[in-house]
């Protein structure tokens, strides 16, 4: 007797449970349901063309701190030197050239738009070939700059220090061709 009373208290306790649990559940969708439900915009296009190009300014702090280089001495002074340097150069380059970046990123960015829109991406070859052909110049002597870097940084950091600065370039999406020897 005591055992059908046990399980008839388990049974009941185990029922009401499952009817309350099913109870929230059916509240919450119903809460849900009842909510506007905001369309997903999708995001306006942003080609990023720094990346692209591979502009960088670097932060010679952090850039002596991955590389292994000590700011207060004499390698670390002139490492901030080269920096500073070519953070200068680099920013003249682009500021002569502003124009030129920034129309080539326009016409990608509206390229994407009218793509989207239409669902017609057969011109976006000629799109490319045209801001290479554009932006070709720049890239030549913003690579002019990327060597001599290459070339100071070799001839001031050691083997180990210069693969660590490399490594850090590669991190802030910065590649430099391997030189032939």
């Amino acid at each position: 007797m005591k055992k059908i009373i046990l399980l008839f208290v388990l049974f009941c306790a185990f029922n009401i449970q499952a009817q309350y649990s099913g109870y929230g559940y059916n509240r919450q969708r119903q809460r849900q349901m009842m909510q506007p439900q905001t369309e997903q915009k999708i995001p306006e296009p942003d080609f990023p063309i720094e990346k692209y190009l591979g502009i960088v300014t670097y932060d010679i702090e952090k850039a002596a701190k991955k590389t292994g280089v000590k700011l207060s001495s004499k390698e670390g002074k002139e490492f901030s030197d080269i920096l500073t340097k070519y953070n200068k150069d680099t920013k003249d380059i682009v500021r002569i050239n502003s124009f030129l970046i920034n129309s080539s990123k326009d016409m990608i960015d509206n390229f994407q738009k009218n793509a989207r829109k239409t669902g017609d991406y057969s011109d976006q070859a000629k799109v490319q070939k045209k801001m290479i052909d554009d932006l070709k110049p720049f890239s030549k002597t913003l690579k002019a700059e990327d060597d001599k870097l290459i070339n100071s940084m070799k001839n001031l950091l050691s083997e180990k220090k210069y693969n660590k600065w490399i490594k850090y370039n590669k991190k802030i999406y910065k590649f430099f061709e391997p030189e032939l020897e």
